[in-house]
């Protein structure tokens, strides 16, 4: 498949001055006095992406993906390195950027049209199409200074897609808008795809990079951590952001070695007690090929791996989990002694390893995980809450805590009472 868009080796470095005037000393000094700092936004980044593919980017705040999406829709220039592209680009980037805000949203929708390349006549042929997506009404004949933050990411959005570029490029924008105008935006954005457009898209909502990308890159501290398939990037990206949080409470700085994710650490938890006659000692969530993962399909078969080393010998100890939503509601639970798993007496020392294995029929949203070692008589020996998290997605939308998995049917059965079964009447 033919090549949409070539990364090389970009780099983009920022100089650093601790105040105005040491920037006029520098030059003054024609560079041998050095007065600066340099900070290097991206280091050597580099990927493909495919024409008519969706591709993803994410990462942390200041990680350096606006920085890149500026550098690709060429309006930064990069220190090393080059970016190749073919086609027309519209870039609906951060908030507030492209639009004039004394201007009305009609003045900004002809100066964006004619910065593409568009003619006077083909954009007031466009502009009805721009309004009737935007839905902004009457606000778009007046200063795009008195628009609402939605509002401005209506018209903005509208005005982007309009053009029918070659390559889209996304960066957060519509986050910004309501539920339904998000809804509208994702259905269009399907039917670009569908058309063959290239886009590149920026969000830190899993569930969209999920459901709309073929590929994906991880972006941390400036550089290429991982690309590949979304579900094992983003995967990747979770372990990130909870190595940070786990960095952020044991006060220790958020620094490149206490959030890599190739550090595993102790187990982490919210709450924790018990006697200490056991120790929970790993927590993990698998795929079926025995992978750590933080994104679970809805339906999709997983292990939840408990491993405990017991301090104190045990008669029969029991070994369970509880899930619980984002909201702490309990959803589900079990344990050996339901499961009718008898350990038998278990020595000082001895480590006890217990597997549990379902479907995670769930609806999409966030869960945490309890785990907990007991005697039979209910006396704790380790119970933590909280000790995993993990993210439910799903390309069927639906609502509640659950997913039944239900199909529909529909039949036409006529307009008239005497058209119906007999036992269907007053159904």
């Amino acid at each position: 498949m033919a090549v949409a868009i070539c990364v090389e080796d970009v780099s983009k470095q920022y100089r650093i001055y601790q105040q105005p005037a040491d920037r006029l000393k520098e030059m003054i000094s024609r560079g041998r006095w050095k007065t600066h700092r340099e900070f290097w936004a991206l280091r050597d980044v580099s990927f493909e992406v495919e024409q008519g593919t969706t591709f993803g980017i994410v990462g942390p705040n200041g990680c350096g993906k606006s920085t890149l999406l500026q550098i690709i829709a060429g309006t930064l220039e990069p220190t090393h390195g080059s970016v190749r592209h073919t086609g027309r680009i519209a870039a609906l980037l951060e908030l507030g950027a492209g639009f004039n805000p004394e201007f009305t949203g009609v003045e900004n929708v002809f100066m964006s049209a004619s910065l593409a390349g568009f003619s006077r006549a083909e954009t007031e042929a466009m502009l009805p199409e721009i309004e009737r997506f935007a839905e902004i009404g009457d606000f778009i004949y007046q200063p795009v200074k008195t628009y609402s933050s939605g509002m401005y990411v209506r018209l903005a959005f509208a005005t982007a897609i309009s053009a029918m570029p070659q390559i889209l490029i996304i960066d957060e924008a519509l986050a910004v808008g309501d539920t339904v105008f998000q809804h509208r935006c994702m259905r269009r954005l399907r039917e670009m795809q569908e058309s063959g457009m290239t886009i590149l898209f920026v969000s830190h909502d899993p569930g969209a990079i999920r459901a709309l990308c073929s590929r994906a890159v991880l972006l941390h501290a400036g550089r290429r951590e991982a690309i590949g398939k979304p579900t094992d990037v983003l995967n990747r990206y979770q372990k990130l952001i909870m190595a940070r949080e786990d960095a952020y409470e044991a006060g220790e700085p958020a620094t490149e070695e206490t959030i890599s994710t190739e550090n595993e650490g102790e187990v982490s938890y919210v709450y924790r007690h018990g006697d200490g006659s056991a120790e929970v000692l790993r927590v993990d969530l698998l795929n079926a090929a025995h992978k750590r993962i933080e994104f679970v399909e809805s339906g999709e078969a997983v292990l939840l791996r408990v491993r405990a080393r017991f301090h104190a010998e045990a008669e029969a100890p029991v070994c369970g989990f509880l899930l619980r939503n984002r909201h702490g509601i309990h959803l589900y639970g079990t344990n050996t002694e339901l499961q009718q798993l008898d350990f038998g007496p278990v020595q000082r020392g001895e480590i006890v390893e217990v597997t549990f294995a379902f479907n995670c029929w769930l609806a999409p949203d966030t869960y945490s995980a309890t785990v907990a070692v007991h005697s039979a008589a209910g006396i704790s020996f380790d119970w933590l809450d909280g000790v995993l998290f993990f993210q439910v997605m799903s390309a069927v939308g639906m609502e509640g805590v659950s997913n039944l998995n239900a199909t529909a049917m529909t039949r036409r059965i006529g307009g008239h009472p005497a058209d119906l079964e007999p036992e269907t009447i007053g159904v």
